[in-house]
This record gives structure tokens, C-alpha cells and sequence, in this order.
């Protein structure tokens, strides 16, 4: 079925966290302080069943801040076969969430600004000794997962110390594009940059025209890929091939983190909602 390949649920739109390039996901700050109820979850879940979705990945604001997402994790786990993913800045990760996460088939991403405390300060807000602390965890308990790191001019110069860690460790990292309302390319000469130093340093590079992803794979098995935004020139095609619809935690649906008109369901039975998500994705023949 030709539809939405993935659903990203934000479970809650709070966060701890006050980086510098935060965007709160396309939200207003009419819909900040929410938190997604775990029966609105498995009612959205059950409707999703044959319309195509293909992977779930839970965010937020931080969304370990919901006490729910792990047991909503865990549902999908057990009752679906989805691919599973949950991005997080790591802060509220503990033992017992990194010992439950090993029991499922969760990708978890973790939001890698900087190798160093001052300036991971300086992004977030925070210290990093509890983002330190949950890649620990995810070692200990053998919890796969990966970083993401933003190319946000202004904290481009943090980039080398990120690639030098995750190449030297044997992990991965996800390049992402700063992007604003607007669409602005502010980081296409960096891009252009980390294109030039990464083909000098790896073993391979492999690029997918189609997904736009680059990627570079060191000794060690350490990997970098670098995303290129499909909002850079208006790429309807790929995004509908790897088309995202977004669950925001007062219960609509956005097709794209640019959405200013998100479809509330709340009041929707089932079938309504499997018959507005077909909807969606019959009108998503332009950007935004």
C-alpha cells in the first residue's frame, strides 16, 4: 500500500533540555506541557494496523519524560512487528528503562551535541554527565543505539570531537541538517565540508540518491551519515518516500514538523482514523 512508512509519536512535548536550534517539533506554544495518554496511544496504534506504517519512532520534547513511553514501547514490542526507535537527550534514562529497552527491539538515538561538558552546557542548558551516563547504560545492557548531531552553524566547530569519538568507539552518528520555517540552507558549505573530509578518512562511502544519505564507514566499525533535507529544494517525492506522519500528544496528526494545520482525531473512532491518515497522504502532493 502506498502510504506513510513511518509514525513518529511525541509522547509529550516537555523537555528539560533548552537547546539552542530547538524548534518544539513545528509546535505552538499553545500545545506545550502535554502528555500523551497511554489509552489514546492504543487506540491510534490499533488504527495504524494495515495502512502501510512500517516503523514507530517515539520523541518528543524529551519523551522519557512521559512515564508512559516505555510502556507504550513495550506494547508495540510485543503486539506489532515495527520497526522501533526512541530519540532522547539520555537525562532521564535509568536502569530500570535501559534494562526494559533490552528486552525489545528499540533503536535508541541519543542527541550528541558535543564531547565537551562547557559547550554541552553552553547547547543544552545541561551538564552532560547524565547523557555520559545513559550510553553507559545502553553499553551495559547491550541496548543498540546511535547519536544524532545537528549542523547548526554556530556550534559547527564541536563536529570534529563528535566524528573523532564515534569513529574511535565504533559507533554511529546521524548528521542532520539545521533546518527552520523557510527552509533556509544554511548549512549546505558545511555539508560540502564534511563531504571532503569524510572521503579522505574512511574505508568506504556508499550514497543513496534516492534516501539522500551519505555514508561513511571507518575501521573499527565506526559510521557517519549525513542526511540531506528534502525541504532544501522542495522534494515532495522523497518525502513521500519516506513519508513521516507525526502524532502530537493532544491527539492530531501532522504531516509534516512544518504543519501549522494538524488534524485533531481525538473524538474519532478507529475507522475514522485509519480513513483521515489515507486522507493525509492523498493530499501530501506538495511541500509545505
Amino acid at each position: 500500500m502506498d502510504s506513510w512508512k513511518i509514525l513518529r509519536i511525541l509522547t509529550t512535548n516537555k523537555c528539560n533540555y533548552r537547546c539552542l536550534y530547538c524548534h518544539n517539533e513545528g509546535q505552538s506554544a499553545e500545545q506545550l506541557g502535554k502528555l500523551l495518554a497511554y489509552e489514546d496511544f492504543i487506540k491510534v496504534a490499533e488504527a495504524i494496523d494495515g495502512v502501510g506504517i512500517r516503523e514507530i519512532r517515539f520523541s518528543g520534547g524529551e519523551p522519557l519524560l512521559n512515564a508512559e513511553t516505555i510502556n507504550m514501547i513495550e506494547w508495540i514490542n510485543t503486539n506489532t512487528d515495527y520497526e522501533l526507535g526512541l530519540a532522547t537527550n539520555g537525562s532521564m534514562l535509568t536502569e530500570e528503562i535501559a534494562l526494559r529497552l533490552s528486552s525489545t527491539r528499540t533503536m535508541v538515538t541519543l542527541h550528541l551535541p558535543s564531547v565537551k561538558d562547557s559547550e554541552y552546557n553552553h547547547i543544552t542548558g545541561m551538564s552532560n554527565q547524565q547523557f555520559w551516563q545513559a550510553v553507559h547504560l545502553l553499553d551495559q545492557f547491550n541496548v543498540e543505539h546511535s547519536f544524532n548531531y545537528v549542523l547548526y552553524p554556530d556550534t559547527i566547530a564541536n563536529l570534529p570531537a563528535v566524528i573523532k569519538y564515534v569513529v574511535e568507539s565504533g559507533k554511529r552518528v546521524k548528521l542532520l541538517p539545521f533546518i527552520e520555517q523557510g527552509f533556509n540552507n544554511y548549512s549546505q558549505s558545511i555539508v560540502e565540508q564534511i563531504e571532503r573530509t569524510m572521503g579522505k578518512e574512511a574505508i568506504s562511502q556508499n550514497t543513496n540518491k534516492d534516501s539522500g544519505i551519505i555514508t561513511w564507514i571507518f575501521k573499527g566499525g565506526g559510521k557517519v551519515k549525513l542526511l540531506e533535507s528534502p525541504c532544501y529544494d522542495h522534494n515532495i517525492t522523497r518525502c513521500r518516500t519516506y513519508g513521516e506522519l507525526r502524532l502530537l500528544p493532544d491527539l492530531s496528526l501532522q504531516k509534516c514538523i512544518f504543519d501549522k494545520s494538524p488534524v485533531s482525531i481525538s473524538d474519532m473512532s478507529i475507522l475514522e482514523i485509519r480513513t483521515v491518515i489515507e486522507k493525509m497522504w492523498n493530499s501530501f502532493t506538495k511541500c509545505i
